[in-house]
């Protein structure tokens, strides 16, 4: 899944490998996060949560998944995004693959109505 702007989807990688494309030292940490709609119900951000944490059971290219609610912590505003969802993988070309999977391209289909905006970032990282 890409950054979603209610138009155009696209993504942001904050940290390349330059190397060979070797990734036995690290993995792709992916952080995905949502900015409901005004209005969306409570059942409808339920059905979107369970949707994404269901994907990792369905596409073997997610190693691991966390998520959760935004919180205002030390920020003086609410935040800007209302989740995030956390994945993890081996490599680029395996995001890539899950990009297109036919159940995220279903999981984006049955939610992209209720977002307002989806910001992606992805990052190698130490295993």
């Amino acid at each position: 899944m890409s950054a979603f702007n209610g138009k155009a989807f696209t993504s942001t990688l904050i940290q390349k490998n330059t190397s060979s494309g070797s990734t036995g030292d690290s993995i792709i940490q992916r952080i995905v996060c949502f900015k409901f709609k005004a209005g969306t119900t409570q059942e409808a951000i339920e059905q979107h949560m369970r949707g994404f944490r269901n994907l990792k059971d369905s596409i073997p290219y997610i190693l691991s998944y966390r998520a959760g609610s935004t919180v205002k912590g030390d920020l003086t505003e609410k935040p800007e995004y209302d989740v995030m969802h956390y994945c993890t993988y081996r490599n680029e070309e395996e995001i890539k693959l899950y990009s297109v999977h036919p159940v995220h391209q279903r999981f984006i289909q049955q939610n992209k109505a209720n977002w307002e905006k989806v910001l992606v970032i992805n990052s190698r990282v130490a295993p």
